[in-house]
């Protein structure tokens, strides 16, 4: 059947991306990643190579998608390659893609991949198409795409264990405090510096219930992603170095007392409950005095028609913990399917839609990837449609990212055990308990599916 070369969108879901019309990007970080490609020398490139080819990509609702395929009859004019795509909710996305690629048709070029999620799972299954030899060919990357201005933790994030690179950076999500500057300036208070200072500003701040002083995802599954910049914080990590559960480090337990001490004492009622979207409504409405999630969340806080609190907030690092100077970070990135039988023209489509000029076009709007050089262009700091304040942390925050959830092949399995950890505890459960039965069950999981 044929495809539409105009999207598709199906599905009445909503993933947490869905609400937003801005983004983020990605930039600095971890150590430098294993594969670098030497610039080559000024030369034609022949972006007509594959004319008359005809790609089909499975891209799922995320503004930096919007912002690909607002710019796509630019690729197709200068490629020659037609583009179909559908594109669905997140959740909805990932599952069609599992399909897809389970069935080995190769009726699918190219997909979003949340490099968070599947990164090990895909690999192990042979799903990626390496795109090294791509980057390492001349013929087939354009002399100015510059894969060495990727920044180290963006490349870390879509590089395997066996150096093959998985996919390219679109999106790099780094949790950020956001916070009220009107109410901090009324108060006389500044954005906190240590774990105990944002503790001390949510309880000057609570005044229920007109306003609360913190809020942060407490449902299941969901709460396991911010729930990693405390990891971090108390100086805890996922695996061993021989991959099994570090749960039983000290971090886990303090971690999670200090956690749902803090949504116990000053979020809204039934934050039990809350997604990333009960606790972005509460922000937005002018309920909650301070949050920390995504630096993605803040485009719809900036929202004049929607949001109650536009041009009223403020933007900072998280603070430091025991453990340091942290923050977590989530990757998307554009994957060939090692099915398709257009690699060639589907790289031709990566590329383009991460190469420089694309992605200052993205940041300008407030997505993007995970280049260096795009945050010093002159149009960034011009045309920027979000606060000065938000570049300037957004940029900082990845510098200080690491990857937000465990790399290993049952992401979601892990989610759903911590996850469970987390909302009882909330709801009063003694968190060493809690954590010494997340160990055994996590361990017990490893063992299944690491094997």
């Amino acid at each position: 059947m044929r495809r539409s070369l105009r999207p598709r969108t199906t599905g009445a879901g909503m993933t947490r991306r869905d609400v937003l019309r801005l983004g983020a990007t990605a930039v600095a970080g971890a150590a430098a990643g294993p594969f670098v490609v030497t610039p080559a020398k000024a030369q034609a490139f022949n972006w007509q190579r594959f004319k008359g080819k005809e790609l089909f990509l499975l891209l799922y609702k995320h503004p930096v998608v919007d912002e690909i395929l607002r710019e796509l009859p630019e690729f197709e004019a200068l490629t020659g390659i037609k583009v179909q795509y559908e594109v669905l909710p997140e959740i909805q996305q990932r599952q069609k893609t599992v399909v897809e690629l389970t069935a080995g048709s190769g009726g699918m070029d190219g997909f979003v991949a949340s490099l968070h999620v599947e990164k090990r799972r895909f690999w192990r299954a042979g799903w990626y198409e390496p795109l090294n030899k791509y980057l390492e060919d001349k013929s087939l990357t354009a002399p100015d795409y510059d894969w060495n201005d990727f920044t180290p933790s963006s490349k870390a994030a879509v590089t395997q264990p066996d150096k093959s690179v998985s996919a390219v950076p679109i999106f790099v999500d780094p949790d950020i405090y956001f916070y009220r500057k009107d109410i901090f300036q009324a108060k006389g208070l500044k954005p906190p510096k240590t774990l105990e200072d944002l503790e001390a500003i949510a309880q000057k701040l609570h005044q229920p219930p007109a306003t609360y002083g913190f809020v942060a995802r407490g449902l299941k599954n969901a709460n396991a992603s911010p729930w990693a910049y405390v990891l971090f914080a108390f100086g805890g990590d996922y695996l061993t170095p021989d991959r099994k559960s570090a749960m039983d480090n000290p971090a886990w337990v303090k971690g999670l007392e200090w956690y749902s001490g803090m949504l116990k004492r000053y979020a809204p009622p039934g934050v039990v409950n809350f997604n990333w979207y009960e606790c972005s409504s509460a922000f937005m409405q002018g309920q909650v005095a301070t949050y920390f999630d995504g630096v993605n969340f803040a485009a719809q806080f900036e929202d004049k028609e929607k949001s109650k609190i536009a041009g009223k907030v403020g933007y900072a690092i998280l603070p430091a913990g025991p453990g340091g100077l942290h923050t977590c970070m989530f990757t998307v990135g554009l994957a060939i399917s090692a099915q398709s039988r257009n690699k060639e023209a589907t790289w031709y489509f990566i590329q383009w839609a991460t190469n420089k000029q694309n992605s200052v076009r993205q940041l300008v709007n407030g997505v993007g990837g995970g280049r260096n050089s795009m945050w010093t262009h002159p149009d960034v700091k011009a045309k920027g449609r979000m606060p000065a304040e938000w570049y300037a942390t957004f940029h900082e925050g990845l510098k200080l990212g690491k990857n937000g959830l465990p790399e290993i092949m049952d992401v979601t399995q892990y989610r759903d055990i911590y996850g469970l950890a987390i909302q009882k505890a909330i709801e009063g459960g003694k968190p060493a308990e809690l954590v010494a039965q997340a160990h055994k069950d996590f361990q017990e999981m490893l063992n299944s599916t690491e094997k």
